[in-house]
């Protein structure tokens, strides 16, 4: 059962965090931290937010399945395949295979 799910995580996806840190004058940084690098399971989940699916707007979300961690947060960057995007959900599934799943949304 454990091989069949590795077999499914074919891409790879980089977690970053944006760096809590401020600067003398309390500006925000745009440096990250890398918080792993994982293998995963992708699936399309059509456009975001229901009040702008129907507009040009409305921006892609994914999927992401892989084994259980609780490294990432809701607001951690994810960079898949030169994509960029605003992490929005995590959640576990503790059934059978202990698995993370991670809801993204493309960003601009």
């Amino acid at each position: 059962m454990g091989g069949e799910f590795a077999g499914m995580l074919r891409e790879r996806i980089r977690i970053e965090r944006f760096a809590t840190e401020r600067d003398a004058l309390a500006s925000s940084s745009d440096e990250t931290e890398l918080i792993g690098e994982f293998w995963t399971a992708i699936e399309a989940q059509g456009a975001a937010q229901e009040a702008s699916a129907e507009s040009r707007a409305a921006m892609q979300r994914w999927r992401f399945i892989l084994r259980q961690t609780d490294q990432i947060l809701p607001g951690d960057r994810l960079i898949w395949s030169g994509r960029n995007m605003l992490i929005r959900t995590v959640s576990e599934d503790r059934r059978l295979l202990p698995k993370t799943i991670v809801e993204a949304e493309e960003a601009r």
